[in-house]
């Protein structure tokens, strides 16, 4: 009876020039964990999935993994598991270089963390022009991933597009616009204000005027608020990664009447006390 291959995923990063640590660090540390993310779904009651790092050889990085369930207690020997999770990694790779509109709706529509990990993972390839990365199953000529640095370049620029901006749990920033979508005409008052601060999100959000002299620098002035962009500071608080609350301190300028403040149609008035 032939001896049954055991099934191991060879990653070769082929670089031009000296790889960072921390990205081929980062790299792996991807791969692993859409690995685990993948297997877990497919193996019912299996429990934890992790690739191992079996062989590292230099030259090129050619690095040896194999799969493994519990911190070692079974190998996976699946091949249609180990086929399929190269052929995930092939479509999350495919659906982020080719640029799209992304309908979040779509239950095809890959994860945050998989759109973060894939970034993740092509990074070494993305930084050298002339490197590229090919992940396949050790002597099966079926399962076979490939990519150039202008291929991984194109998928992250697709993954930030996708992610959105960078929003921090809680960071002040200064000099930023905000538009006004509403706000009540008394100067005390912190409830009912909203506007919008592009950078954070194209959505209204709580406003909080840090002082009464703050906000009279947007009611006392003559012209129509909401036709207006207004330069200031302030902190931006965020719920589930997206921006909760914008707390004003400072003022700086008021800039328009603003065309895009017609044109996405703010009219809203100010309301009374």
């Amino acid at each position: 009876m032939p001896r049954k291959k055991e099934l191991t995923l060879r990653l070769k990063l082929e670089n031009s020039k000296p790889i960072e640590l921390v990205d081929i660090a980062q790299s792996f540390r991807a791969l692993g964990e859409q690995y685990e993310s993948y297997v877990s779904s497919k193996v019912a009651g299996g429990g934890k999935a992790k690739l191992y790092l079996v062989k590292l050889r230099g030259g090129s990085v050619i690095a040896d993994l194999k799969g493994y369930l519990d911190q070692a207690s079974f190998v996976i020997e699946h091949l249609d598991v180990t086929a399929g999770f190269v052929a995930n990694l092939n479509e999350l790779i495919e659906y982020f270089r080719i640029q799209r509109t992304i309908a979040r709706d779509d239950p095809k529509t890959p994860t945050r963390s998989e759109a973060e990990r894939v970034a993740k993972i092509v990074e070494p390839v993305a930084k050298d022009g002339g490197s590229q990365l090919n992940i396949a199953i050790q002597g099966d000529a079926h399962f076979h991933l490939h990519i150039d640095s202008e291929r991984a370049n194109a998928l992250q620029n697709n993954v930030r597009r996708f992610l959105g901006p960078v929003v921090p749990e809680v960071g002040s920033f200064e000099r930023e616009v905000l538009y006004l979508e509403q706000m009540r005409g008394n100067r005390a008052s912190s409830v009912g204000d909203r506007g919008i601060i592009e950078k954070y999100s194209s959505r209204p959000v709580k406003l909080h005027f840090m002082s009464e002299e703050v906000k009279a620098a947007i009611l006392e002035k003559p012209q129509n608020p909401f036709l207006m962009a207004y330069v200031v500071d302030g902190v931006v608080s965020t719920a589930h990664g997206e921006p909760a609350l914008y707390k004003i301190t400072n003022v700086h300028e008021a800039i328009g009447p603003s065309k895009a403040a017609r044109a996405s149609g703010r009219k809203k008035r100010v309301r009374a006390a």
